[in-house]
């Protein structure tokens, strides 16, 4: 995740983990196993705005795709380096080394070598700017076959946005397929909304085992969690935000 000031989607605490847990449309969507999303891919390829934003969606399914042998690529679009505007410690500069510490950690506990991490280093806050060169950039990278998975378009964050926007564009010229995660959009849809709002999604449900594994990779993202001896007042992660992502299922929409 970066930060998000100036989004009029996402302010305020959104709606609580407690209303999502009494959602009849959330609880309405099928529930399948990952296999359903995994089975037909040759390798998995997912694409975060910022580092953290693939464990916090797809996580289980990174964690799935190794335990099953499939090749995984992470691609990082920007470092998240903007997450905390004029904190005197946190500077982009700083903030660009940790989160891609972080996010090579994280990546080890879900199965994922540092090897198969690819940062683009496109400035955060910056990516419709350079979406046009991203598409380009991941069309080089994915092949026939390829499962990709990205944030949600309609996500209500403007990197997570031009990021699907790009994916959808390369995917299209790769032959691969494509499938999205929301974010951000947890913290602004109504739990008492209607299914429509997230078309043609499905919950993939994630055993214990694989549940255990996103906790620990999500644990690894102290900077955003407001953890450690640099701890923020307002992190981005508190945990009435990180508890939406602690279901024992994720969601794609395809």
């Amino acid at each position: 995740m970066a930060v998000v000031e100036h989004v009029p989607k996402i302010h305020g605490r959104g709606t609580t983990e407690a209303a999502w847990r009494q959602s009849p449309w959330l609880a309405a969507l099928p529930l399948l196993d990952m296999q359903a999303l995994l089975a037909q891919a040759r390798r998995l390829l997912v694409v975060s705005p910022h580092p953290d934003d693939e464990v916090l969606g797809c996580g289980g399914a990174i964690a799935s795709a190794c335990r099953r042998g499939l090749p995984v690529v992470l691609v990082a679009v920007t470092d998240g380096e903007a997450c905390y505007p004029g904190d005197a410690w946190w500077t982009p500069q700083r903030l660009r080394r940790v989160r891609r510490q972080e996010l090579e950690h994280a990546a080890q506990a879900l199965g994922v070598g540092a090897d198969a991490i690819v940062h683009l280093g496109v400035a955060d806050g910056g990516v419709a700017a350079q979406e046009p060169a991203i598409a380009a950039q991941l069309a080089q990278l994915l092949q026939p076959g390829d499962l990709l998975l990205t944030t949600w378009r309609d996500d209500g964050h403007p990197d997570h946005e031009a990021t699907a926007r790009a994916c959808i564009q390369a995917a299209a010229e790769r032959d691969a397929t494509l499938a999205e995660f929301p974010v951000w959009a947890w913290h602004w849809l109504s739990a008492a909304g209607e299914d429509s709002l997230l078309p043609a999604a499905a919950r993939h449900a994630l055993p214990e085992a694989i549940q255990q594994a996103k906790r620990q990779a999500l644990a690894c993202f102290a900077s955003q969690l407001g953890r450690g001896a640099h701890a923020v007042a307002e992190p981005i992660l508190p945990p009435h935000v990180l508890e939406r992502f602690e279901r024992g299922y994720e969601v794609f929409l395809r």
